[in-house]
């Protein structure tokens, strides 16, 4: 379809027209709003600013204006937090989305970045424990991710998501480093998996996500958090999977970024999988 450029310069009050209803989870309902609306999911990125996020929202606005927004934002604990606490604080959104679903209405969901995932990874293993199916979306969008997590780019992902102050650039760099030499020694000793390489593993789960509907990969040569190449090492994998992969490669943009390079390329990637998306449920 035609090349569409929806993302507003800047947004007063980011986010003021959002619903808190649970721990980091918010909903924004138009005035429009019916059943037969669409749902859409976003799981930002770690340490989202509500300005960067609120560009987002309004431009899913501007597309689906009688849609309700149902935003669960992440902070670093979100990141490193167990899979039992993680879906005890997903559960606001869980019934958000179940009412959805059981009304018959269609559903996009978008991660940012790794920390969107794990987050998204652990809602859909909540969907599957107390629903039995896979979770059922129209269209799936992945921005900026999977990434492997490597130490140097875990690094300037924690780092950047930090507040900007004197003490942070002081002192920033050598705690983001204590903090991963830490959670590394504990995952080795304790012979678990890194977070990360879980969720890349699991979002290719069809146990936990449905592989009928498009699965979208947004992302970018010049994105020093997560490589190009891991984002097209897990697409193929999805592709060989069974599901139906579209990958939009930018060139320049950074990570969860590429709205500044090309909003339109990306918008009419994330219409494009809508309109081609299936309507039905998961048996």
């Amino acid at each position: 379809m035609a090349a569409i450029d929806i993302t507003p310069a800047d947004v007063p009050n980011p986010l003021s027209d959002f619903e808190k209803i649970g721990y980091h989870t918010f909903l924004h309902t138009p005035s429009t709003y019916t059943y037969q609306s669409p749902l859409i999911v976003m799981f930002t990125w770690m340490g989202a600013a509500p300005k960067h996020i609120a560009k987002y929202a309004v431009a899913y606005r501007r597309l689906f204006p009688t849609a309700r927004i149902l935003l669960i934002r992440c902070e670093l604990l979100d990141v490193f937090r167990g899979s039992l606490a993680s879906q005890k604080l997903l559960r606001p959104a869980l019934k958000v989305v179940r009412e959805h679903v059981d009304t018959g209405g269609d559903m996009l969901v978008q991660n940012f970045s790794n920390g969107g995932g794990i987050q998204l990874v652990e809602f859909a293993k909540l969907w599957r424990a107390t629903v039995g199916t896979p979770l059922p979306m129209r269209a799936q969008i992945i921005d900026s991710a999977p990434g492997k997590g490597s130490w140097s780019r875990s690094y300037k992902a924690i780092y950047v998501s930090l507040p900007r102050n004197t003490l942070t650039k002081l002192f920033g760099p050598l705690l983001v480093h204590f903090f991963l030499l830490s959670y590394f020694v504990w995952k080795t000793i304790t012979f678990k998996e890194n977070g990360i390489v879980t969720m890349c593993r699991e979002l290719n789960d069809p146990e936990l996500f449905d592989v009928k509907p498009p699965r979208v990969y947004l992302y970018s040569k010049a994105d020093e958090m997560v490589g190009h190449e891991e984002v097209d090492g897990h697409a193929e994998q999805a592709a060989n999977l069974g599901w139906h992969v579209v990958k939009v490669l930018f060139e320049k943009s950074a990570h969860a970024g590429h709205i500044r390079e090309d909003s339109g390329k990306y918008w009419s990637a994330i219409m494009d999988a809508w309109n081609q998306g299936v309507t039905k449920r998961p048996n």
